[in-house]
């Protein structure tokens, strides 16, 4: 008897309707080490139903000399003799015989160098092995894929290609007809993949096309360079629509909002997020000038209003104060910010009438520490460049004061980290300073931030000495920098050194001032630093927010259009505290992608009974959030726990993250095993559940004090190390009450 898969007649014509577009000559994926994806040619397809397996044979398109036209050509198989009947590949019925043959062997090139190899033509007894290898242990799978030289040898039961959304596991994807390189439109491709979408985004980058739809999303590749996009003739093709309005661009997504707050009479928001380095910034101030300037023609009043500059003055303060430069971009956001415009009808227009600004998540560790080659935000080096010299003066900015290398929050990233190539920032200064003023911050509350900047410098730069048991004091070379200090600042030099080098342990009947060592006394001085700057940037907010919107302004009368800006993924090579927030609200972000381009959709589909429609399956990162945000086992949950302790500490965060999450793993793995000898549906629903959580948390191989996250960009490794203090992020209350005073 010959040996059988089991698949009934029903399962190998499901099965045989799947592998329809595999015939000779197809062209599919394939993940490569070195290049991420390559194409590769159907040179051979071989089915037999009677067991139930089939056969396909790729050739990698890049193989030495040899295009893919000839691996075609030279597969074409001479007659065999007989040893049984096999389904070719051909578009006859795949149930009728033909015969199988050999394959040409390797050919070589006069100095003797391969330049493509074909595996031999598949037999009968071959495919028997095939079943006999996957059934060897019970429940065994068959279907394989194989690489041998440049052949991609993939072996398929047809019971389990069957087997529903087995075909993206089984099959590799197949390549988009040429005439579809290059689609403005991410959805109107053949076969929607990840290989298949890299490709078209290459392909257009190549052609300085920057700009991709996917259905309403745009899909933005950042050129690290000028590109001639953004003129008043580009935003009047999209507001007017002119010709070559239909191509993608950053304007079309802001006029598409625009329309739909006009028409549908709802408020409208446009997401920028990406990787760090994608360019959200420059985009999202090109969405907020289109607002501002493209719908004055209709209007007959090609100035703008007031509001209308303020609100594209808010985009150098926030630059200023909310931007650095990093490893990966001059200008990355360490803040997130949600502006929405508000719009009134006006005759017969629509016509901005004021806004409104929302910031979070700003990173207030920057102030106090850089990473090498990294800077401190914009304003202060633009400060320090550009500040006059009246103003230097009374900002003890000056003398050996003058320039970034003298302050210890401005140096740490490293030689030549103070300067930025192609920006000037003592010109910067003066447009920070001039914006300041239009968003409604007069001379007296400019000046009043110039003097807490230049206090927070020269705080920086005041260390301290003693040991154990004399409890630490301010270094007498730090006493002329102390003094200048307290005073840019406003308050007492011995109130300030007091809460500086001493504790408050505040007992049922008593206060008690305890010593503090000098590493102490530094975490201190830095919290003080991070916490008047956090307070500075959002002060900073509230005239802008007064300025942007007058009480004249009926907020019940208006429509909005928002646009938010968050810092991007972040993935360096020491990740700490700042990274695991930012990657979390990512993660946030990008299920709300999932949601509406992928579950909505594909929901609107099912409900309209599409036909020749078939699920696109995406990854759903709701395990990944679970892992971060779930209560009460989750790593936020586990992180204010132990801070809430006394004696807890990063390493005692790490170790409770292990036993959650890695020993559960071996528990979940352990209890897996056990399920042959029996076990309850809810038990083993239980166990997938767990090790599907697990699966997102990994133990590092080599170190204690780390712990890495399965991301839906990427894999981040995140230092334990600092997450408590930065979670906490403190001031002692007497240090809020001398600022305070």
């Amino acid at each position: 008897m010959p040996l059988v898969v089991g698949a009934d007649s029903d399962t190998i014509a499901r099965a045989l309707k799947i592998l329809e577009p595999y015939t000779k000559g197809a062209r599919a994926w394939f993940e490569d080490a070195d290049e991420a994806w390559v194409k590769g040619t159907l040179v051979q397809r071989t089915d037999d139903s009677e067991i139930g397996v089939g056969r396909l044979v790729f050739v990698r398109d890049d193989s030495v000399g040899s295009p893919t036209a000839q691996f075609i050509a030279q597969t074409a198989s001479p007659p065999a003799p007989p040893a049984r009947q096999l389904a070719g590949t051909s578009s006859s019925d795949p149930t009728q015989p033909s015969t199988g043959g050999e394959s040409p062997q390797p050919r070589t090139n006069n100095a003797g160098r391969r330049k493509m190899s074909v595996r031999a033509a598949t037999t009968s007894d071959e495919l028997k092995r095939i079943v006999a290898r996957g059934s060897r242990l019970t429940g065994g799978r068959i279907s394989s894929m194989q690489r041998v030289d440049d052949n991609y040898v993939i072996d398929i039961a047809f019971a389990e290609l069957a087997e529903p959304g087995a075909d993206s596991d089984l099959l590799p994807p197949l390549c988009n007809p040429p005439i579809l390189d290059c689609t403005p439109d991410l959805t109107t491709l053949s076969y929607l993949h990840e290989p298949a979408v890299l490709y078209n985004l290459k392909r257009r980058y190549e052609q300085r096309m920057i700009y991709t739809y996917s259905g309403v999303v745009l899909v933005a590749m950042n050129p690290f360079d000028p590109v001639p996009l953004y003129s008043a003739e580009y935003m009047a093709r999209y507001a007017r629509k002119e010709p070559g309005h239909e191509v993608p661009h950053l304007f079309a997504i802001a006029e598409n909002a625009y329309k739909g707050m006009v028409t549908d009479q709802r408020n409208q928001t446009i997401i920028v997020y990406g990787e760090s380095g994608s360019g959200k910034t420059t985009s999202a101030k090109y969405i907020m000038r289109y607002f501002a300037q493209a719908h004055h023609a209709d209007a007959n009043d090609k100035e703008m209003s007031t509001v209308e500059s303020q609100i594209l003055a808010t985009n150098p303060v926030f630059e200023s104060f909310g931007n650095a430069k990093t490893t990966r971009n001059d200008n990355s956001s360490r803040f997130g910010k949600f502006l929405d415009i508000k719009f009134e009808q006006h005759r017969m227009h629509q016509k901005i009438v004021g806004g409104r600004i929302r910031t979070f998540l700003l990173e207030r560790s920057r102030v106090a520490y850089q990473p090498p080659t990294e800077r401190n935000y914009h304003i202060f080096y633009q400060l320090l460049a550009g500040a006059p010299d009246e103003l230097r003066a009374e900002l003890r900015l000056n003398g050996e004061h003058a320039s970034w290398q003298a302050f210890h929050y401005t140096r740490q990233g490293g030689e030549g980290c103070g300067t930025i190539a192609g920006v000037n920032d003592a010109e910067d200064f003066a447009v920070t300073d001039a914006s300041l003023g239009l968003v409604g911050i007069g001379d007296e509350q400019r000046a009043a931030i110039w003097r807490t900047l230049a206090g927070i410098l020269h705080l920086g730069n005041v260390t301290f000495s003693g040991t154990e048991s004399t409890g630490s004091y301010v270094d007498s070379s730090a006493e002329a920098e102390f003094g200048m200090a307290a005073g840019l600042l406003g308050v007492e030099e011995h109130r300030l050194r007091q809460w500086l080098t001493k504790r408050q342990i505040v007992t049922r009947h008593d206060h008690i001032l305890a010593k503090v060592n000098k590493a102490q006394a530094l975490v201190i001085r830095d919290s003080i630093a991070k916490f008047i700057y956090s307070r500075l940037f959002d002060w900073i907010l509230g005239p802008i927010n007064a300025s942007l919107l007058p009480t004249s302004v009926d907020e019940k009368a208006t429509r909005f259009v928002g646009v938010l800006d968050i810092y991007g993924f972040e993935h360096f090579d020491q990740n700490s505290f700042e990274q695991f927030c930012i990657n979390y609200a990512n993660e946030k972000l990008q299920q709300n992608f999932n949601h509406h381009v992928f579950k909505l959709e594909q929901e609107e589909y099912r409900r309209e009974k599409l036909e020749n429609w078939t699920f696109i399956g995406f990854q759903d990162n709701q395990p990944c959030i679970d892992l971060i945000e779930g209560k009460p086992i989750g790593i936020l949950s586990l992180l204010d726990e132990e801070s809430r302790l006394e004696q807890g500490s990063d390493r005692t965060f790490t170790e409770k993250l292990y036993r959650q999450f890695v020993d559960a793993g071996s528990t979940v793995a352990s209890a897996g095993s056990k399920r042959v000898a029996g076990s309850t549906p809810a038990a083993v629903a239980a166990a997938a559940a767990s090790a599907a959580d697990v699966s997102y948390f990994r133990k590092p191989r080599f170190s204690n004090t780390a712990f890495t996250i399965r991301h839906y960009a990427h894999d981040v490794t995140y230092e334990g190390d600092g997450f408590l203090e930065k979670n906490k992020d403190t001031v002692p209350d007497e240090i809020l009450e001398l600022l305070c005073s």
